[in-house]
């Protein structure tokens, strides 16, 4: 699926090129031709764990929200046609949303006085993410109103961290780490508005939502068992981008 898209993506760029090499640049209002910008935004994380095979453990929560800001670079190429603006478009972003939960030792809970227990916290954190995405647009005046969708790919790192509680030095535990590192793939859709500035520059709000659905973090095969985490982000975002 993702092959067939960036191949359809890949035609439509040279499509697009081709059909627009010749197009004139009007004095504003115009959102034909190629650009690069920035953007910075909002997101907001949905993530849900599981653990698989693993009858040692309990986790006291399956499911944690995370909010963290993003920023990065845009690019792409627009072709438009009376109202009507069709294009392509990449962009670069980097933030830190990182999502928390706890698991324990099913019989003892995550301290006990009575015996040795185990607390694993699983830490899920996210990173540099690459989005390829079709546009479709209709133009107002010196408004672009435009929905979009495509391929997303984001480098994601799953951090466990166990501790484990001995009676006789509750207050020192000892620490075991472990660290599995995935590049999650997925989808987005969005909608936004690109307001033009003038003859180069053009401003403009969206709106993002990527879906990666259930991805498998590989334990060790010994201490750490497989992790099943189910991801998914909305993002506010406005940017500024130099039409050329």
């Amino acid at each position: 699926m993702r092959n067939l898209f960036l191949g359809a993506a890949a035609s439509a760029a040279l499509v697009l090129v081709s059909a627009g090499a010749a197009q004139a640049q009007d004095d504003g209002g115009g959102f034909g031709g190629a650009y690069v910008g920035a953007t910075i935004g909002a997101d907001f994380g949905r993530t849900h764990f599981a653990l698989l095979n693993d009858p040692n453990d309990t986790l006291q929560k399956t499911q944690d929200n995370r909010t963290g800001l993003s920023g990065g670079g845009v690019f792409g190429f627009n072709l438009q046609r009376g109202d009507l603006v069709v294009g392509i478009e990449g962009d670069v972003n980097n933030g830190r949303a990182d999502a928390n939960v706890d698991a324990c030792t099913a019989f003892g809970g995550c301290w006990t006085p009575a015996h040795d227990s185990f607390t694993t916290h699983n830490h899920v954190d996210s990173g540099v993410a690459g989005r390829v995405r079709l546009r479709l647009g209709w133009v107002q005046g010196r408004n672009l109103f435009y929905v979009a969708g495509g391929y997303t790919a984001q480098r994601t790192t799953l951090n466990l961290v166990g501790d484990c509680y001995n009676p006789g030095a509750p207050a020192t535990p000892t620490v075991y780490t472990y660290s599995r590192g995935k590049t999650v793939q997925g989808f987005n859709i969005g909608a936004g508005i690109e307001r033009s500035l003038g003859r180069h520059w053009v401003g403009r709000a969206e709106y993002l939502y990527d879906g990666f659905g259930g991805q498998t973090y590989k334990g060790d095969g010994a201490e750490w068992a497989d992790r099943r985490v189910s991801l998914s982000e909305n993002t506010l975002r406005a940017g500024i981008a130099y039409r050329f």
